[in-house]
């Protein structure tokens, strides 16, 4: 499971052991920058987190689409449902005036533009699949991620059984992740049966369910927890010793890590 995708991708630590958890991206670099978007991303990339989460819709057009909400309402000047529109009017939705005027312009782009940015530049990825995703919509993604050359350098995740099980059956080259609210029984029979390497879940559901949590460790699953962004809720993950943090203050978190791993 996650020791096995360790060994396999060449990682030099074992997160949440003897070393510190990996610091993953919320939406990018999103308490500085536009969440989602390539501001937000090369943000994170250039801090050198280890993961930068992105989410994804489908636009009418069959199009992957890096945004977290199925409209547009809420980080763009625009409106109207992902789902419905074609990839040309989301392309003219603004995602980064409302944070700026310096993020002005930064648009919704699609899935393959992030990929690609994230080849050229360096970086890896945790992509999250929204809701059901059919085995057609799927095929899609895992045929972006690997014609950018990027399959061994992506985790893909969702809160849909069904969308992870696609993702087994159309990339199982690509490691994949149950994601849960509240962590609940079954569901290390389900990520087994799924193949995946993690069980990812909110600190809520950490609190909740912290039995369920840590027997997912001890079964070889990853445990990725967010969203975290406060020194209390770092330190009570660093003592439980999970895998990775996701957050929207990764620079910060950044430094808190340094401070407890590598004072002089």
């Amino acid at each position: 499971m996650f020791a096995e995708y360790l060994e396999a991708s060449g990682a030099e630590r074992v997160p949440g052991a003897d070393a510190p958890p990996w610091v993953i991206a919320h939406r990018g670099y999103s308490g500085v920058a536009p969440e989602n978007t390539l501001a937000a991303v090369d943000a994170a990339r250039a801090l050198g987190v280890d993961l930068i989460e992105v989410d994804i819709n489908l636009s009418a057009d069959g199009t992957p689409i890096v945004i977290h909400d199925q409209t547009l309402s809420r980080t763009t000047g625009s409106h109207g449902t992902i789902a419905q529109l074609s990839d040309e009017r989301i392309s003219l939705a603004d995602a980064g005036g409302w944070l700026g005027p310096g993020y002005a312009g930064q648009r919704v782009s699609p899935l393959r533009t992030v990929l690609a940015a994230l080849r050229a530049h360096g970086g890896s990825l945790l992509l999250e699949l929204k809701h059901d995703w059919s085995p057609g919509a799927v095929s899609r993604v895992a045929e972006e991620i690997i014609a950018a050359g990027m399959s061994d350098r992506t985790i893909v995740q969702s809160f849909s059984a069904r969308t992870v099980g696609a993702c087994r059956d159309l990339a199982p080259m690509v490691p994949r992740c149950l994601l849960r609210m509240v962590p609940k029984e079954g569901d290390l029979e389900l990520a087994a049966e799924l193949e995946a390497i993690g069980i990812n879940v909110s600190m809520r559901g950490y609190g909740l369910r912290r039995e369920l949590v840590e027997e997912a460790m001890r079964a070889g699953f990853g445990v990725f927890v967010f969203t975290v962004d406060t020194a209390r809720e770092w330190e009570r993950l660093l003592a439980a010793r999970v895998h990775g943090l996701i957050t929207n203050q990764p620079g910060r978190l950044q430094g808190y890590l340094a401070a407890k791993y590598e004072a002089v």
